[in-house]
């Protein structure tokens, strides 16, 4: 299998973003797979396309964009749009950290690396801000996220319960840098 997160470009989306279809595409396509799974679904399969022009607001929206050949000579081509994760400042007990949500990558795309160029550049984010802590929460029910998560070096930090539940729901990860 060709790495092709070697040809990505992951890049902070700014004011002249205009690829919020794109990325409620790849969150819808990517969360699809939780179907059935999770209790209570994602929010997720709710979200608008003002939900993700509201959240990239609210924080950052970082996303991977496949490199074309136009893009290398310098040309204004864009690529395509494979992966997106959202960050935000938040404050806790231990100080400030840098919350991430909503990783996807878009199913024909998976397995490739693209998630851990995400999470390497929410560090590289982070360190700039001079935050100390990624946090990420994940639902219980999905091992295998767990398991992606631990194997970039977060550790899990607690719980978290959803509204309506007498049990948790979601496990929260934390990466120290």
């Amino acid at each position: 299998m060709r790495d092709t997160s070697k040809d990505l470009l992951i890049a902070i989306a700014g004011g002249a973003f205009d690829q919020h279809d794109r990325v409620l595409e790849i969150l819808k396509s990517a969360f699809a797979v939780q179907d059935g799974i999770v209790d209570p679904p994602s929010s997720v399969t709710r979200m608008t396309v003002e939900g993700v022009i509201h959240d990239a607001e609210s924080g950052d929206l970082l996303t991977a964009e496949t490199v074309t050949k136009e893009m290398v000579a310098g040309d204004e081509a864009e690529g395509t749009i494979v992966g997106c994760l959202f960050t935000r400042i938040e404050e806790d007990a231990n100080g400030p950290l840098l919350y991430a949500y909503h990783l996807a990558v878009d199913p024909s795309y998976q397995g490739q690396g693209i998630g851990h160029r995400l999470f390497d550049t929410v560090a590289t984010l982070a360190e700039a801000r001079r935050i100390k802590r990624v946090q990420i929460m994940s639902r219980i029910e999905l091992t295998e996220l767990h398991a992606f998560f631990t194997g970039m070096g977060f550790s899990q930090v607690g719980t978290f319960t959803h509204d309506g539940f007498d049990r948790p729901t979601s496990l929260r990860f934390e990466k120290q840098l």
